[in-house]
This record gives C-alpha cells, structure tokens and sequence, in this order.
C-alpha cells in the first residue's frame, strides 16, 4: 500500500510505499527496544551479585597471579622461567574470563543502540511525512532517555572503559615496581625498618 502526500516545496503529490515508513515500524521498534531495556534491567539485577564476584574475583586474580609472576622472576630459584610462565598464563585466563563477560554486555549494548543510530539516519528522508517524523522524534528522545546499559549495584558499569580502567591500574602498580627494581618483600621490608627506626628517634628525643 501508499500514502498519499503533498510535497509543501513544489505542490507536488508524492506517493510513498508505507511499508518504508518509519511510522508504519516505529511501534514494533519501541516496544522491541523496551523489552531488551527491560531484559537488561532484570538480568542485571538477577546476576548482579554473581558478575560482581566474578570480577572482584579476576582482578585479584590478575594481581596475585601476576605478583607471583614477579616474585618468581626476582627469585634465583630453579625452574624460574617455567613458574614465571605458568602464573602469566593464569593471569591470561582471568583477563579473558573478564573480558568476554564485558564483551558480550558490550555488543548487546551496541546492538541495541544501532535501533536510535538507524532511525537518526532515515528521519531526513520523510520529511514530508510529519506525523511518521514526529512519531519518530519521540522515539528517539524516549531512547536517549531510556540508555541500554549493564550496572552493576549502580556504579559499576560492564564496559570496556571499565576493563581498560582495571587493566590500566594493575599494569601502573607493576611498573612502579619494576622501577624501583625492588621485590615487594623488599618494599615491605624497608617500611617495617622504617617504621622501628622512627619510634627509637622519638624516645632518644
């Protein structure tokens, strides 16, 4: 079927196919992403608890597994390399299980993000169809307003900025040893000196 309009510039009639007409989809489009909206919500409260631990749980399985790595390496014991490798490895799995948690709230994000992207980039082309335009405008101001998104407790959001975040500081914390070319058992050491030498200045005092 067509929609007859008239076109406001030139007078012309215009005949338009409705099965191309975002107002004729806009509805099934709403209520599609209203559902995933709402999926999102109740799979996150469901299992918040769940991926709340299995991140906590990888993080500090990275860091330990990596410390290990690089108490190891500082060590002259035998079997280093072998050892070294076996606790990177482990480090390695953790980052992937951390990862492709992340990366499948990422896509189903994205996914239904692309439903605002599509319909910003077809409105211009209707419009002299101002009650599909409009029906469309709303939709795309109730998305903004509605944001698809994995939180988890409300303040930790499953997104790559977030693992690039986590990343980023466990490889800072390891840099900052690797310069002061230092074990960590030395670190503490020096600080537990530190801290019994300033009590005996203070009494001579």
């Amino acid at each position: 079927s067509v929609v007859q309009t008239k076109c406001p510039d030139n007078g012309y009639t215009q005949l338009i196919s409705t099965s191309f007409l975002p107002g004729f989809s806009v509805s099934t489009a709403r209520l599609a992403y209203l559902d995933i909206c709402d999926v999102c919500t109740t799979l996150t409260g469901a299992f918040q608890t769940q991926l709340f631990i299995n991140i906590v749980g990888n993080v500090f399985g990275v860091t330990f597994m990596m410390l290990s790595a690089f108490n190891t390496l500082m060590s002259n014991g035998a079997s280093t390399i072998q050892i070294t490798l076996y606790f990177l490895y482990e480090s390695l799995i953790r980052m992937l299980q951390m990862y492709f948690v992340i990366d499948a709230c990422h896509t189903t994000v994205e996914q239904a993000n692309s439903i605002n992207i599509t319909f910003q980039k077809k409105i211009n082309e209707y419009n002299h169809v101002n009650f599909a335009k409009k029906k469309v405008q709303l939709f795309i101001l109730e998305m903004l307003d509605h944001k698809i998104e994995f939180v988890i407790y409300g303040f930790i959001c499953l997104d790559f900025e977030m693992f690039v975040a986590i990343m980023g500081t466990i490889a800072t914390y390891f840099l900052i040893l690797v310069q002061l070319g230092s074990s960590p058992e030395d670190l503490v050491n020096a600080l537990n000196t530190t801290t019994t030498i300033t009590p005996n200045v203070s009494t001579q005092h």
